[in-house]
Order: C-alpha cells, then sequence, then structure tokens
C-alpha cells in the first residue's frame, strides 16, 4: 500500500500551483499561479507590454526579463503582482534572479 502526503501537508516550496491553460484546454503545474499569469498578461497588455504566460512556466530568462519590465513600468497594482510572482519563482526554487 502507497502512502501519500496530503497537499496541505506538505511544504509549500513542494506544491506547484496548478492550473487550466486555455489556449491548450491543459492542466499544467509551474513555478508560478496560472491565474496570476493571466491577470499580469491583462495588467501588461493596458500598459502596452506583451507577455506570453505559457512561456513563463519554462523559460526562466524570459520570466525574469517580463517581470523587470512590469516592475519598471512604474504601475503600482502592476509591480505589487510582479513582486509576487517574483517572489513565488524564488519560494518555489526557481531563483529566476540569479540567471544570466
Amino acid at each position: 500500500m502507497l502512502n501519500t502526503i496530503p497537499p496541505h501537508l506538505m511544504p509549500e516550496s513542494a506544491q506547484a500551483p496548478w492550473g487550466v491553460m486555455p489556449e491548450l484546454g491543459l492542466t499544467v503545474g509551474g513555478p508560478a499561479d496560472m491565474h496570476e499569469l493571466l491577470e499580469l498578461e491583462t495588467r501588461m497588455a493596458a500598459c502596452g507590454l506583451t507577455l506570453q504566460p505559457t512561456r513563463m512556466l519554462y523559460d526562466r530568462h524570459y520570466a525574469l526579463d517580463r517581470l523587470m519590465q512590469a516592475h519598471a513600468r512604474g504601475d503600482a497594482p502592476l509591480q505589487a503582482l510582479a513582486q509576487s510572482l517574483f517572489d513565488a519563482y524564488q519560494r518555489r526554487g526557481e531563483w529566476i534572479g540569479l540567471v544570466h
């Protein structure tokens, strides 16, 4: 018999946020919450910036670049969301701030 640990008892670093990829019709897990990435896409579009939410899940260089662009825009809610997402990447061990 296989014992499983309930998700709420696992450390946050071991839990990947899950979300539905509307363009693919799939459920995926990644370093950031898909709903937050979709919100970031909407907020960035309102500021004239582009974002590919799916790419944010696997391309660390792209994720760092887009989060820096969002933060540098000067829009307080956009900056807060970008910081929240950056912190989520770091907590989950992605360390996107260390890529070069």
